[in-house]
């Protein structure tokens, strides 16, 4: 499993820089198909269009930065324990958050924007914390004897 994580973790990083590669015209066609599609499924849904694409957005900032850091956390926890597993799992996902949109700038159609910065650092916080508590939750029941099957270990 220790080679999972950090494949899954790079990954999760080559994804994030292929999508913001993307010039801005594409990205947004990308938003707009989903949010057409969502809205034909789903048609009581009351947004705009513009404001379903905007939360859709910021939703993935949010999420893909969270997965980022739950793939971090996870390749680290072999190496740093304590504090100091969340600090540097969310500095690396909240750094990485930084240098992507820093790369935008440089992408056609594409800008470098401080609020995506900090939404990717919030979702890379909740990320970290995410994976820190279902690690910290597997360890009392490891230390209690039992797994999360409920079976007692022998």
């Amino acid at each position: 499993m220790r080679i999972i994580w950090p494949i899954l973790a790079l990954a999760a990083a080559a994804g994030i820089f292929y999508s913001s590669s993307m010039p801005g015209d594409d990205s947004a066609k990308a938003g707009m198909f989903i949010v057409v599609r969502l809205l034909e499924w789903f048609p009581s849904i009351p947004l705009s269009e513009d404001m379903l694409n905007f939360i859709l957005r910021k939703g993935a900032h949010f999420t893909v930065y969270l997965i980022l850091a739950i793939c971090i956390t996870h390749s680290l926890i072999y190496y740093i324990r304590g504090y100091r597993l969340f600090l540097v799992s969310w500095g690396i996902a909240a750094v990485y958050g930084i240098t992507d949109e820093i790369h935008q700038y440089f992408v056609p159609g594409r800008v470098c924007a401080v609020s995506d910065m900090l939404i990717n650092a919030a979702g890379a916080a909740a990320g970290t914390g995410l994976a820190l508590l279902w690690l910290l939750r597997r360890q009392r029941h490891i230390v209690e004897g039992s797994d999360s099957s409920g079976l007692k270990n022998t």
